[in-house]
């Protein structure tokens, strides 16, 4: 496009997002035409900007066209229902329902918006507009701001169409933006992106540090390369996932527009506090964008942005000027032929459609579902990147003697991925010592032993010198530096720590000579090592505010300050500080003040949500939602009244019902047929709103996990929206499963119970979650020492083979997926638990397991309750017995059995609150009794929740002990 048609093309993109005025329910209600209202408020927000031209555009054509191609297919149904009788069969209640599931709504009809709030955020928005010369870049601030603007000034989300209340004003505001890269010159592209490997590039990990990097270099890569063509066409091109509420939009804006930082930091706080420079991947492997058409091969052209994003990325890392980082970027140099800053350790595949307005049977479902087959077909063929590097030339020429081998042993393989020759040797004993000392900081990047390839050894640079690296690929981002990010030997001695941090009353004790003594042995440390540090970790940095605004001794504050930022493995797990510890301990216990043991053991957290890619293409059989259900819970009012008659076969009945209405009966006929073809494909055809919808829901869901970990003293490694991978200490692993998983399907977490709003809120404005969508987890325990990349893999693995093959079993219902899998590897051997996040009973409900495991936990912890009684109940012959009970559908031995076996664990003394405990452990048992587990599997057989209870609690209590 040349900049004439740029400046037609954005100007018709604004007018798209001011058609229909936010207020449009409300409109109805005050009686008033939403069109003129439209342009009134159009006028207040663009006057004096760039973007004023685009009121005149507001009744183009191109926006109508806009408009009904980014319909849903609810839209399409009362479109053709009512005919041209615009504003036919109103509806004044104002609703909200759920684009995946409208059987899930929350009524706003008791809200009520004023049309002086109106005008006020229009006046924000112009305020924010003026203070930007350039038409494009004014557009993109438009785009940023407008949905944050209403939500900061506590309006609510009211629906679209109140007839049809599937998707929100501004969801279907955005879709129309969008629509217009296809309208614009009649045609356009559907670009699928999937970069291939991911989780082989994460798993090769040696240390925590390496596995954010690992997952913040694809994520980030992907983001600059599309980003490429979002400065070129606009941010709502960009539909999986949405810029909407993604920080990293967000940041390019304010870097793009540094007028109004303010305005959006400020607006930000609302979604996510603490905002800053996106410190965690929140971009998905995956992007579908919608382009309006370029003359060169889109599939080429992205291709080709990835691999100089990457070039650009390797150049930013070998151009750092830091001293300790110079011995390993002088090894990447002499490298260099290996050819690896021009081939990515990521392989990207891209699909794409070309989408014509003109034909007449084109819809975007049949692109969507086109673009993701040829994805599939695509994923058949597999690509190693490494294969493009020049290891057969090298090795040849070995061979024929014009090189050298590198040792005496030839090639030594890499220590992080195994599979590449490492380019750099850590030697281990003197010659690692004398080579570290040789470079301050050298012996922080490389571990004792490793061996590292160019891959890995840019991994590892970047982990700790990211900004060079940020700045060239993206324009900005060279302040950002990880100088502590924590370790894994961190979190599994996190209890121990923080009740030594949080203990008030440590000062007090302080003053006991002995017990100064022995903390002052115990929190010595090598002087270079005593420095403040920069945390990546959320509790570090919250802890530190909290320890230097105390009142406490200021030496005790000072060695606690460094205690909280030194590596666990210095401060708390030698052989020798262990000893220190232990005795501290000992005399803090005889002075009345108990601190946790120290453990070696953390929580790896894996999330991945259940058929998310069935729904992104329309198919809700796995929701339990039926096309009909869908259909007559999509609308409301009179058209639902009508809609619902066509479904029960009752045509005549609603011929005389649209007759009365003053519409065409006809049009009934229409319908009929239009939803007759939908039943027949099985699927719902999917929409740009729709997808709009879902990209939204998906985004608050990574910030809301992301929000979840870090308030339970974890760190997320990458929050795509459907998933997200966490390292946490066991103590909290739980709660950050239970959280999250509510979260995900709207629901927020209430003593013994969970409140189902179902709608995630952001002030007063709602925003539809995933409903009733599954989503497994696999919380893994694993020893701090054990290698990283075995843990990954097998948290995957457990994932995968185990929650995901799981279906839950009620009075005939089944439920399949949704489940947490709970791995214990002891040192290596690993044993796993199964429990199910969600049944039908007849509805879609939470059974509340996560809440059990932690009360289990707390009363064994209180010694209420014997330990014995979880190895008892989770294997042995007693509980066999049980079980042949329980299959022999024996219900009164069964009860009586299980009561038996808990009652002669209970150690609580006191009568009425030992019967109140039993009562409450029999209580859920029973509760849960008829829950059965089919392994998906073949040949497995099916199995009793019960037992899988008290496994669960034994694997969590081992792992918070460290046994």
């Amino acid at each position: 496009m040349n900049d004439s048609s740029l400046t037609d093309f954005f100007l018709l993109k604004v007018a798209a997002l001011f058609h229909d005025p936010p207020d449009k329910a409300w409109c109805l209600r005050r009686r008033e035409e939403h069109e003129s209202w439209a342009r009134e408020l159009a006028e207040i927000a663009l006057c004096g900007t760039p973007l004023e031209k685009a009121v005149d555009l507001l009744s183009d054509n191109r926006v109508d066209y806009a408009d009904r191609l980014a319909a849903s297919v609810d839209r399409k149904l009362l479109g053709l229902l009512i005919g041209d009788k615009r504003g036919a069969l109103p509806e004044r209640a104002i609703k909200l329902k759920n684009p995946i599931d409208p059987r899930i709504e929350i009524d706003l009809s008791d809200r009520d918006i004023q049309k002086e709030k109106v005008v006020k955020v229009m006046e924000k928005l112009n305020g924010a507009l003026k203070k930007i010369k350039d038409l494009g870049k004014a557009y993109f601030a438009l785009y940023g701001l407008y949905e944050l603007i209403w939500i900061n000034e506590g309006l609510p989300s009211g629906p679209a169409d109140t007839r049809i209340p599937t998707h929100t004003i501004f969801d279907h505001l955005y879709a129309t933006a969008s629509a217009l890269n296809w309208v614009y010159g009649e045609k356009g592209l559907l670009l699928y992106i999937d970069v291939a490997g991911v989780q082989d590039f994460i798993a090769q990990s040696r240390k925590l540090r390496d596995l954010w990097a690992s997952s913040y270099m694809a994520s980030v890569l992907l983001w600059s390369t599309v980003l490429e063509l979002i400065r070129l066409y606009g941010p709502d091109i960009a539909l999986i996932p949405t810029c909407r509420f993604n920080f990293f939009f967000y940041y390019d804006l304010v870097n793009m527009i540094p007028e109004i930082k303010k305005d959006v930091e400020g607006m930000l706080s609302i979604i996510y506090s603490g905002w800053s420079f996106p410190r965690f991947a929140i971009v998905p492997a995956s992007s579908t964008l919608m382009l309006p058409p370029i003359e060169r091969d889109p599939e080429d052209l992205v291709k080709e942005n990835f691999r100089k994003k990457w070039k650009q990325f390797c150049d930013g890392v070998l151009n750092s000027s830091a001293p300790d980082l110079q011995p390993l970027l002088e090894k990447l140099q002499e490298s260099r032929e290996y050819g690896f800053v021009e081939n990515p350790p990521l392989a990207i595949r891209v699909s794409s459609i070309e989408f014509s307005l003109t034909d007449p049977f084109a819809s975007y479902s049949d692109a969507f579902d086109e673009v993701t087959r040829k994805n599939r077909m695509k994923k058949l063929l597999r690509e190693d990147p490494a294969c493009m590097l020049s290891l057969t030339r090298i090795t040849t020429e070995i061979f024929n003697g014009k090189r050298k081998l590198p040792t005496e042993r030839g090639f030594e393989y890499c220590t992080m991925c195994g599979k590449l020759p490492s380019i750099i040797d850590a030697r281990r004993g003197e010659g690692y010592e004398e080579e570290t000392k040789k470079v301050e900081g050298l012996k922080i990047l490389l571990g004792e032993g490793e061996k590292l390839c160019p891959y890995c050894l840019i991994k590892r640079v970047f982990s700790f010198r990211p900004g060079i690296a940020l700045k060239e690929i993206l324009g900005y981002g060279a302040e950002v530096e990880i100088e502590k990010y924590p370790s894994l030997a961190d979190f599994s001695t996190f209890n121990f720590r923080d009740g030594i941090l949080s203990s008030e009353r440590l000062d007090e004790l302080w003053k006991d000579e002995e017990v100064r003594r022995l903390l002052e042995e115990a929190m010595k440390i090598p002087e270079e090592k005593a420095k403040l540090q920069k945390s990546y970790w959320r509790y570090q940095e919250k802890k530190f505010k909290e320890l230097s605004e105390s009142n406490m001794d200021v030496e005790l504050k000072k060695y606690l300050i460094n205690f909280l930022f030194i590596e666990s493995e210095d401060i708390v797990l030698g052989k020798e500080k262990r000893y220190f510890w232990n005795q501290v301990r000992r005399k803090l216990r005889e002075k009345g003040l108990s601190i946790p043991s120290i453990n070696t053991y953390y929580a790896l957290i894996r999330a991945d949500g259940d058929d998310v890619g069935r729904i992104m293409r329309g198919d809700l059989s796995t929701l339990g939602v039926k096309i009909e259900d869908y259909i007559i819970n999509s609308f409301e009012g009179e058209s639902k009244r009508i809609v619902s008659e066509i479904l029960k076969n009752n045509v005549g009945l609603a011929k005389n019902v649209a007759k009365e209405k003053g519409i065409d009966e006809n049009n009934i006929d229409i319908v009929t047929k239009f939803m007759n073809d939908i039943k027949l494909r099985g699927k719902l055809p999917v929409s740009i709103s729709y997808h709009v919808s879902i990209s939204r829901a998906l985004m608050i869901a990574a910030l809301n996990d992301i929000k979840i970990v870090e308030e339970n003293n974890g760190v997320i490694i990458y929050a795509g929206g459907d998933d997200f991978l966490s390292v946490a200490p066991v103590s909290s692993a739980i709660n950050i499963v239970d959280r999250s998983r509510l979260a995900y399907g709207g629901f927020t977490r209430e003593p013994y119970d969970c409140r189902t709003m179902r709608f995630h809120k952001l002030n007063n404005y709602y925003v539809p979650s995933m409903g009733d969508a599954g989503r497994s987890y696999s919380l893994y325990i694993a020893y701090y020492r054990y290698p990283l990349y075995e843990v990954i893999k097998d948290s995957a693995s457990k994932l995968d083979e185990i929650a995901k093959k799981s279906a839950w079993m009620y009075e005939g219902r089944e439920r399949r997926k949704d489940s947490l899998v709970i791995t214990y590897s002891a040192r290596g051997s690993t044993e796993s638990a199964v429990l199910p996040l969600s049944v039908k009973r007849p509805e879609f409900t939470l059974p509340n397991l996560t809440l059990f495991l932690m009360d289990m936990i707390s009363m064994i912890s209180l010694e209420k309750i014997s330990t014995t009684l979880l190895y008892e109940a989770s294997g042995g012959s007693f509980i066999r017995t049980v079980e042949r009970a329980w299959r022999m559908k024996e219900k009164g031995i069964f009860e009586k059995l299980i009561r038996y076996l808990i009652e002669r664990h209970l150690q609580e003394r006191v009568e009425e609150k030992r019967d109140v405990l039993l009562d409450r452990i029999i209580k859920t048992v029973k509760e849960n009794e008829e829950i059965v587990r089919r392994d998906l599997r073949e040949g497995a057989e099916e199995s009793p929740l019960f037992i899988e209870f008290f496994k669960s609690c034994r694997l969590l209590h081992s792992g918070l002990r460290g046994d």
